[in-house]
């Protein structure tokens, strides 16, 4: 879990444990064993908000145990389900970390980071990293200023959690896996010129501001060498509004499409135009789409933009047959529509080693999204579900 105790931590972070008994309650006669460790002690400094909950089938129970990163070895669970809601900085068998604060000196320090658990099951050897990487804070920064200034610290930050993995190794080759909010957003640029083919952008808040579609109006600005990923995909050179008086007024940008006056009546003519002729709207936490309907249906169409996993070709992920997960709409009535507040994007995510994704070939995997139909807050989660035989 990833901001265990909601957006109003404060107020409902007690009843979490609560919540993780009941989930327990229900299961325990087929996972007995379980352990929970939930960072909901939100007045430290080194508060993630992360929650890790780990549960051991019956016919696993003997062949199941958890590394004691102090003492260098494998222990078995408690019967019964644990609970740890205090001091997880100090506990031996998982390695909880908030990301170091210089890596974003010009950013808001969050909760971002991550928690690490390593198991043996059988002969076989699991590290387990619940992530929550950085979002985008600003719909506006990604056309304004650097399309790519929130993915440069997802991608500093998994760099991160895998260095960690390195360093921690214990001399047992592991199945690698790494899951959680991972926040990866679509390539805004392209994403953003398939929208808004055959439009004109109109940026709202100053009348003198340039004119023109999104590939025309963003002018093309290289600060520093073009970037390669190390999968050699080019990255996008870098595209910006022209002056820093904009990025100062600018609260919305729409991208208008024009419509053809066949009526004889101006006034028609003008309800028409202010009716239909916005196909999108961005502000900073608002992205507006003509057709939000269209928008979720032909999510296929854009999955081709999802490409920040490209700089770690390490890592491995199952192909995605799912709509995005975020964002979606937080009323219960609406549960199945998405919010009107960022674009679309995959940001929850299950990526893993080579080992891993040899191993999850042969288990006749599963992963998939799920909560489609019911009210699960912006996010929908995801899972990965596959069998491992003890040889």
């Amino acid at each position: 879990m990833q901001e265990t105790g909601g957006k109003n931590f404060q107020q409902c972070s007690n009843q979490v444990p609560g919540l993780v008994q009941r989930l327990y309650d229900r299961i325990k006669h087929e996972y007995p064993v379980a352990r929970a460790v939930l960072d909901i002690d939100f007045e430290q400094e080194m508060y993630t908000a992360l929650g890790s909950m780990y549960f051991v089938r019956s016919s696993s129970v003997d062949k199941v145990a958890q590394y004691n990163f102090e003492a260098g070895r494998y222990e078995r669970l408690k019967d019964g389900i644990e609970m740890i809601t205090k001091d997880l900085d100090k506990l031996p068998f998982v390695i909880k970390q908030k990301f170091p604060k210089h890596f974003w000196p010009s950013f808001r320090w969050g909760r971002k980071g991550f928690v690490h658990a390593r198991f043996r099951y059988a002969q076989h050897y699991f590290d387990l990293v619940n992530v929550h990487l950085f979002h985008d804070e600003n719909n506006l920064a990604l056309i304004h200023e650097n399309p790519n200034l929130y993915s440069a610290n997802r991608q500093r930050a998994l760099a991160f959690v895998l260095a960690h993995l390195k360093n921690t190794q214990n001399g047992h080759p592991s199945y690698s896996f790494l899951f959680g909010d991972l926040n990866f957003r679509l390539d805004s640029t392209r994403f953003l010129n398939q929208l808004t083919a055959a439009t004109e952008s109109h940026p709202i808040g100053d009348s003198d501001l340039p004119h023109g579609s999104v590939a025309n109006c963003l002018n093309l600005n290289v600060p520093h060498e073009v970037q390669h990923s190390s999968s050699g995909h080019e990255l996008e050179n870098h595209l910006s509004l022209p002056t820093e008086q904009l990025r100062r007024t600018v609260s919305a940008i729409e991208f208008r499409r024009e419509i053809s006056d066949d009526s004889d009546s101006d006034q028609a003519s003008e309800r028409s135009f202010s009716k239909t002729n916005c196909v999108l709207r961005i502000e900073k936490k608002r992205f507006e789409y003509f057709n939000a309907k269209k928008l979720l249906q032909d999510w296929n169409e854009y999955l081709e933009f999802d490409f920040e996993t490209k700089a770690f070709p390490e890592l491995h992920e199952i192909p995605i047959d799912f709509p995005p997960t975020y964002p979606w709409s937080e009323d219960p009535a609406e549960s199945n529509v998405l919010m009107k507040t960022r674009a679309p994007a995959w940001c929850d995510r299950v990526l893993m080693n080579e080992r891993a994704w040899k191993l999850v070939k042969e288990g006749d995997a599963s992963y998939q999204s799920f909560g489609q139909e019911t009210c699960m807050g912006d996010h929908k989660p995801v899972y990965l579900c596959f069998a491992v035989t003890e040889q």
